[in-house]
């Protein structure tokens, strides 16, 4: 591994083991931690899914964020002292598909990455619309509003995905893309992802690059590998603006004020 990476921070993962379709268990989780760490990751939120159109109640709501925080606390306890991992905090990636659904929990204190204001939100790989009423919901209560994943989504016919991107960003919402998008690891079930990385990329539109990784059972997740994407290409000053800079002022609640655009042109060819 390079020995001048910078501290990568992945807000978007699948580690807490048996809650969701990642890490089915301790030792996994543990596995893919190391993995992590050693390609450059030094801190991490771990995001189950928190499906909501699935838990018809708001105690329901509560009983499966109960679930998750108590698996987290047993993995946290049980690196407790471990080298070679990274620091690890707790949020989700909840499904919110409109605006109603993501009104269920945009007032709890208890949903958020690591603590903080910022939901990291997913629509559904089939969208059904432009989903702007989510993105606005999560704005008029106060929210910061990551988006997962863009480049993986099946768009309605009609709608241009960088068109409604830019609509997303001007609302104030932030992109998320997968690490492994950009080497074509999403390529079967979405056969356009790579490209739409890359697109985003080209436009300015990649704010945070994250791992999506569920466990060392799913292979082709590599931050190392998509940094060195980046610098192949010339991009360093964005790779470590969406893999450091960009998820780190999330994580201390501040805004990631300046465009993707605006660092990649300056940052091109070093």
């Amino acid at each position: 591994m390079p020995s001048a990476l910078p501290p990568f921070v992945d807000l978007h993962n699948h580690l807490v083991p048996g809650v969701d379709d990642g890490c089915a268990d301790l030792p996994e989780s543990l596995a893919a931690l190391r993995g992590l760490y050693a390609e450059g990751v030094r801190t991490l939120v771990a995001t189950p899914h928190l499906l909501l159109p699935r838990l018809s109640t708001d105690a329901a709501i509560g009983e499966e964020l109960d679930i998750q925080r108590r698996a987290f606390e047993r993995l946290a306890e049980h690196i407790e002292g471990e080298r070679g991992v990274p620091a690890i905090g707790l949020g989700q990636e909840i499904w919110a598909p409109d605006a109603a659904t993501l009104r269920r929990v945009v007032a709890r204190a208890d949903v958020g990455l690591a603590g903080t204001r910022t939901l990291l939100v997913e629509f559904g790989f089939q969208l059904t619309g432009t989903h702007e009423d989510v993105v606005r919901a999560a704005r008029d209560a106060g929210r910061g509003l990551v988006i997962a994943h863009p480049e993986r989504y099946t768009y309605p016919r009609g709608i241009e995905p960088l068109d409604l991107m830019r609509r997303w960003h001007g609302m104030g919402a932030l992109l998320q893309v997968n690490a492994g998008s950009f080497s074509g690891h999403y390529q079967d079930h979405r056969p356009g992802s790579q490209a739409l990385a890359w697109a985003m990329v080209a436009e300015g539109m990649v704010d945070i690059v994250a791992t999506d990784h569920h466990g060392p059972r799913r292979v082709g997740v590599s931050p190392l590998e998509a940094f060195e994407g980046f610098r192949a290409r010339g991009e360093q000053a964005l790779a470590v603006r969406t893999m450091v800079e960009g998820p780190g002022a999330v994580l201390r609640d501040e805004a990631v004020e300046e465009t993707a655009q605006a660092v990649r042109t300056r940052g091109a060819g070093g």
